[in-house]
């Protein structure tokens, strides 16, 4: 039998390595290898920690030079005996120059200090790699472990830096494959989440609210997540849910009204045909009695019958009409209930196109505008104009005010945007504090004219923070489509010209 090569030695080290689950460090590596070709694994020789001691050596003196050289020449043929003869040679020189030049005095032995961090550093980094673990969740054994063994490491009185370093990189090492197992296993998730919605939204066609809800959801839980996004869209979700099963409720109980008042018209029609029948025979029978009458006296009865009939089918045709006029009424108010409920769903379908904190279009509803826009556009109309601003500072002004206030200014700037643009304008948050406007059949200087005006009526409308005023302002970019110009495409335009705004000295309008 052929005796394995090196290289299918080493295959098989590899595979070992990855049924075992166990990281390629090369110590791992190398004792698999040995494992393997069934060879005793040599003496592990800390390269780059000799070289660093190496380094770290004095050479003030001859003796220092030659010493720190020859030091260097043994660790550099990866030599243990060479390495032993120098450091044992240069301990017995250095004995022997000590004993020469010192006075006479009781020994004292000599002290090694072990080098160590700062104890508030190496609490620091401990609390750091604890933190760690909850976000790279528990399924992998091997990282607690590491990590729990730095940290015992790190709460001791003093460590050997070197042997500090091998533990932070062996964690590193390690964690680096679980934090990009937890990122695949993030995206996977949020595409699971995105084909499920896609799904039902698919299956249920006639439901436009559930549409609505599921395109939210997707809009939600793209990257980049936020857990206040998340919790935003949780909590008008929820509001949602409850109205819609408050509106089936009335609907179907709308529903079994308008269905009690057809089935009671009906009985009540049949009543009639039943009673007209049976006064129409009266009638005839009255009829037949005066034919045969001889006398007053034997028509006297029959005449009074013959009106108390009619009396009574007087008044049973009126109670009829009544009460078929009383159902009638609530028929009509079933109905107009039934399409009170119907637009109400539909209102609750249109938010599902709406920022959920400034309450413009949100990505989703701003897709939907500007693909009938576009599409319009293209069958021949003006090309429409788009605007992309910035608020100027945002960050200063949440780190300063805080994030409820910092979402209170998008709220003003969203408010004042909808009442100063044009009815035909569109405003979209694009995310963050950017905000997008398409301004239909506009040319650019009039799409500048309607930012200027905008930033205008901001520099009036201060936004209120107690008794302070603040000045909200922004920059912008405006250009107007091209012919057969994707959104996606003409946006990227916008962004760019807003950014010349911002290099130019910020609050002002670029045209591109």
């Amino acid at each position: 039998m052929t005796a394995p090569t090196p290289q299918d030695i080493a295959r098989e080290a590899v595979k070992r390595l990855a049924a075992r689950k166990l990281p390629p460090t090369p110590e791992n590596f190398q004792a698999t290898y040995h494992e393997v070709a069934g060879t005793r694994p040599l003496r592990p020789f800390p390269l780059e920690n000799l070289r660093h001691i190496g380094a770290q050596l004095p050479d003030r003196t001859p003796a220092q030079i030659r010493f720190k050289a020859q030091f260097g020449k043994a660790v550099s043929q990866h030599s243990w005996e060479d390495l032993e003869k120098v450091l044992i040679q240069h301990l017995k020189q250095s004995a022997a120059t000590s004993a020469e030049s010192a006075p006479a005095a009781p020994s004292t032995p000599a002290v090694i200090e072990t080098e160590s961090l700062p104890a508030e550093l190496r609490e620091q980094i401990a609390r750091i790699v604890s933190f760690t673990l909850p976000a790279v969740g528990q399924d992998d054994a091997k990282v607690v472990e590491l990590a729990e063994e730095l940290i015992a490491y790190l709460k001791q009185d003093s460590q050997h830096l070197p042997t500090l370093r091998k533990l932070m990189a062996d964690f590193a090492f390690r964690l680096s494959f679980v934090a990009q197992e937890q990122q695949d296993i993030r995206e996977t998730l949020l595409s699971l989440l995105h084909t499920v919605f896609e799904n039902i939204g698919d299956i249920n066609p006639e439901n436009p609210w559930l549409q609505g809800q599921m395109a939210a959801l997707m809009e939600a839980t793209k990257p980049p997540l936020s857990i206040r996004r998340l919790e935003n869209v949780e909590r008008r979700l929820k509001g949602l849910i409850v109205k819609q099963i408050e509106t089936k409720e009335q609907t179907l109980a709308a529903q079994q009204v308008m269905k009690e008042t057809l089935s009671t018209f009906l009985q009540r029609l049949s009543q009639t045909a039943d009673n007209s029948q049976h006064y129409q025979q009266r009638f005839e029978e009255c009829a037949r009695r005066l034919e045969s009458a001889s006398s007053l006296a034997e028509m006297a009865p029959v005449v009074q019958q013959a009106i108390q009939s009619a009396r009574t089918m007087a008044l049973d045709s009126q109670r009829t009409a009544e009460e078929l006029s009383h159902l009638r009424q609530r028929a009509q108010e079933a109905e107009q209930e039934a399409q009170r409920l119907r637009e109400e769903l539909d209102r609750m379908s249109e938010m599902a196109s709406h920022d959920l904190l400034t309450g413009v279009l949100n990505r989703k509803g701003l897709t939907d505008v500007a693909k009938g826009e576009l599409s319009r556009a293209d069958r021949g109309g003006s090309q429409p104009c788009l605007a992309l601003l910035d608020i100027d500072d945002f960050k200063r002004l949440n780190d300063r005010l805080g994030h409820l206030k910092g979402d209170a200014a998008l709220q003003h700037l969203a408010r004042v945007a909808k009442a100063s643009l044009r009815p035909q304008d569109a405003v979209a948050r694009f995310g963050g504090e950017e905000f997008v406007i398409i301004l239909p059949d506009t040319s650019v200087t009039e799409a500048v004219e309607v930012l200027t005006r905008l930033q205008r009526e901001l520099s009036k409308q201060f936004f209120l923070e107690g008794e302070e005023h603040i000045l909200i302002t922004f920059s912008a970019g405006v250009i107007q489509r091209r012919p057969d110009e994707s959104l996606e495409e003409a946006l990227h335009r916008a962004d760019q010209a807003m950014y010349t705004a911002k290099r130019l000295g910020k609050n002002r309008v670029v045209a591109a």
